[in-house]
């Protein structure tokens, strides 16, 4: 992950490991708000007013066994329950909520593999990056964007 986070200029921030560690990484990136945890709540608002208002959309993705959209992400975001039916779709969700790129790199099988998730009519330029390992997420942040966070290289 060092080559990475040379090669992109950005430091490793670790996240809570509570359940929601991808809206955490995410929320750390976010500058609509002064401080991470009115983010995090950003966030979680923008994640429930997005799949309210595509639900037809997102429904497409999710077996009819298991369950109703609004009742996944709630159990996602309010009861920290990732259900991959809802949970697998969260990227997207969010990707299309702020209209913005999420490149997510993950180490696995001994490499760092790159996944682009898109938001379906972008308008934003400004990518977020995070980092996943072992089945838990944190924010890739660049240098000197978010004075408020505890920075730490991988190799700390």
């Amino acid at each position: 992950m060092e080559n990475v986070t040379k090669s992109v200029n950005v430091t490793l921030a670790h996240t809570l490991a509570d359940g929601n560690c991808f809206l955490h990484a995410v929320a750390l990136q976010l500058n609509e708000t002064p401080n991470t945890m009115q983010a995090y709540e950003f966030l979680m608002k923008a994640i429930e007013t997005e799949s309210r208002r595509n639900k037809n959309h997102y429904r497409n993705f999710i077996d009819e066994n298991s369950g109703r959209l609004d009742l996944l992400v709630h159990k996602y975001l309010h009861n920290n329950i990732y259900d991959y039916a809802a949970g697998d779709l969260i990227p997207q969700i969010i990707s299309n909520a702020l209209q913005k790129p999420i490149h997510i790199y993950s180490e696995r099988d001994g490499g760092i593999w790159k996944t682009i998730v898109q938001p379906t009519m972008p308008r934003n330029i400004n990518k977020l990056l995070v980092h996943l390992k072992d089945y838990h997420y944190s924010a890739l942040i660049k240098e000197k964007m978010h004075p408020l966070i505890k920075r730490q290289r991988p190799d700390d």
